[in-house]
């Protein structure tokens, strides 16, 4: 993979949780928002690979079919997403088919469940190669993925 250039303070790679997390309206919201004020305060880059379009909007949906959120909610919640949260995401600079190989060999040896999180771990490992880089996640499964198999990643774990 090549090198992307940073020009910002940092990046930060951020998970679908974060944002599932505001746009939902759950209890951690307030965390969430605080976290991503505070890398905006300084002047950090936020980015997702493109895997979070669909964890999110599933993550919504399934909380619409459970009954969490109604209609309402989960069409604002989206709209949230899209609106609020989207245009400030930048893609990952060399593209997602770059981080393919990088990212299967981080979840190898895990349950299926870790291919998203092997895709922003390798993200974060990228970007992390041109300054600072951190993953921000309320996720505790990938602590131990990251540290055994990207210890180059610097993972915020929020408390849940």
């Amino acid at each position: 993979m090549s090198q992307p250039t940073q020009s910002s303070a940092g990046v930060v790679v951020v998970a679908a949780n974060i944002f599932i997390s505001i746009c939902s309206k759950e209890p951690t919201e307030g965390t969430a928002r605080t976290a991503l004020a505070d890398y905006a305060l300084r002047s950090w880059d936020f980015y997702a690979p493109n895997v979070i379009f669909a964890e999110v909007l599933f993550a919504l949906c399934r909380k619409m079919t459970e009954g969490t959120l109604d209609a309402a909610s989960h069409k604002r919640a989206v709209d949230d997403f899209r609106l609020s949260f989207l245009p400030k995401l930048l893609p990952p600079p060399t593209g997602d088919a770059a981080l393919y190989a990088r990212a299967e060999e981080i979840r190898s040896g895990y349950s299926c469940p870790h291919t998203s999180d092997s895709f922003y771990l390798a993200l974060t490992e990228d970007l992390a190669k041109s300054g600072p880089a951190e993953f921000l996640t309320f996720g505790k499964r990938v602590v131990n993925v990251a540290a055994k198999n990207a210890p180059a990643v610097k993972v915020n774990l929020l408390p849940s």
